[in-house]
């Protein structure tokens, strides 16, 4: 085992990419509370803007996830990542510009994010195609873990920083820290040396729709890649309910402060740190279906605890970073394990498609989500929509329940194949 540490570890190219993606998502965390603070506190918004905030930031997981797939596919995707970072930098950069100038309101904000959203599509979809690249299939589970882990660490950190942050120099100009995160992750990125080869076939090229029909075809009838596609489909939309009116809740109705909720996200980080931690034992223990299915329900049941805090301040505050700490590890394991799964199961040739599809379907619930929360919290009331997108989460986590995972009790990835994932009937 210390044989493949050290491997990993000496590995150039994954440390670059490492602490590109390190400081990106110190970054992203940042920006994660910072942009609804700006929202809520600077620009007064409503119950409904916050849901549109949303639907702009993850709209472009909709329009431009399977289009996104077949570019990463047919070029290298070391430039795309670069690219994308860069001009996430740039572009934030227009939110502290127009505060500095009076021009800040919310149609800027819906612009910038959606923007930075189409960038978010591309960057997200070839990260994830990447790693197999740089990594032998041995050790994507432990270099989805080390990735997990800075995420985990950032999450951590990053909300208290972005609360800290709000206080000091308003949330605003706050943002500036996550512009400069993502031209420092471009640069980490662009120094990774080996070359990658594009094995696309090059007639599907001259077809479009075919190659992205080969995408969504491959998820659509592979059990496994089905019963993950669909619980996280229900799992990110449910959760957008909740998060598109969570830190309104928090600071209008518990009347939360900035820093205490930012110490609040920073549990959210802690429970990634611990699924990071835990994911590769819990597969060697359990096996890989089990855990899957376990790690879906730890973070459903940390969803439903928001809506029920209740008491004083600080009873209020510890079941708040109570749910945060099992959302985040439940999240965490379930995402090492899944992603280790693709990677492993799915042709190279086919990992940018798979990918997007997988972003287009799941993540492309996230903006019907941030509508729906934002509707039910105006209409019915923020707590209840709370109660809903709980619900929600544990029903995600109840669809694995019909799916092959708890009969795969394998305890490696690298012994799974596509063929194995066609062989195990649901």
């Amino acid at each position: 085992m210390s044989n493949k540490v050290e491997g990993l570890l000496t590995n150039t190219d994954f440390r670059r990419l490492w602490i590109g993606q390190t400081a990106s998502q110190f970054g992203t965390q940042v920006a994660l509370l910072g942009m609804p603070l700006i929202a809520a506190l600077y620009l007064g918004a409503s119950p409904m803007q916050m849901g549109l905030l949303g639907f702009a930031e993850y709209a472009p997981f909709i329009i431009f996830g399977l289009l996104a797939g077949v570019w990463i596919d047919r070029f290298p995707r070391r430039p795309i990542l670069v690219a994308a970072n860069f001009f996430r930098g740039a572009l934030l950069l227009i939110v502290p510009l127009t505060a500095l100038t009076g021009f800040l309101n919310m149609t800027v904000l819906y612009l910038v994010a959606f923007i930075v959203g189409i960038c978010t599509v591309f960057f997200d979809v070839a990260y994830t195609s990447f790693l197999p690249s740089i990594v032998s299939k041995e050790q994507l589970v432990e270099g989805n873990s080390k990735l997990e882990t800075s995420k985990s660490t950032a999450q951590i950190a990053g909300p208290g920083l972005s609360g800290g942050l709000e206080q000091l120099i308003t949330a605003p100009f706050a943002i500036l820290f996550t512009s400069v995160s993502f031209f420092v992750s471009a640069v980490y990125i662009a120094r990774i040396r080996k070359l990658e080869t594009v094995v696309a076939d090059a007639k599907k090229q001259k077809n479009m729709w075919l190659e992205i029909k080969e995408g969504l075809h491959t998820v659509y009838t592979k059990p496994l890649l089905w019963g993950v596609v669909r619980c996280s489909t229900v799992f990110n939309l449910s959760w957008n309910v909740i998060f598109s009116v969570y830190v309104l809740y928090a600071s209008q109705e518990l009347k939360i402060s900035a820093s205490i909720l930012g110490i609040i996200y920073g549990t959210l980080g802690i429970g990634y740190l611990f699924g990071s931690l835990l994911a590769q034992r819990a597969v060697r223990r359990f096996g890989v279906g089990p855990t899957i299915v376990g790690s879906a329900t730890i973070a459903a049941s940390g969803g439903l605890l928001a809506p029920l805090a209740v008491g004083s301040e600080l009873s209020i505050a510890l079941i708040m970073m109570l749910g945060q700490l099992l959302f985040g590890m439940g999240v965490s394991m379930f995402s090492i394990s899944t992603i280790s799964l693709r990677q492993v199961i799915v042709p190279d040739a086919l990992q940018g498609r798979v990918n997007a599809t997988f972003r287009f379907i799941s993540w492309g619930s996230l903006p019907l989500g941030s509508l729906i929360g934002g509707m039910i919290g105006g209409a019915m009331g923020l707590r209840f929509a709370l109660f809903a997108g709980s619900i929600g989460l544990l029903a995600s986590a109840c669809t694995l329940l019909f799916t092959p995972f708890l009969q795969l009790r394998v305890k490696s990835f690298h012994e799974l194949t596509l063929e194995k994932d066609v062989s195990i009937k649901s």
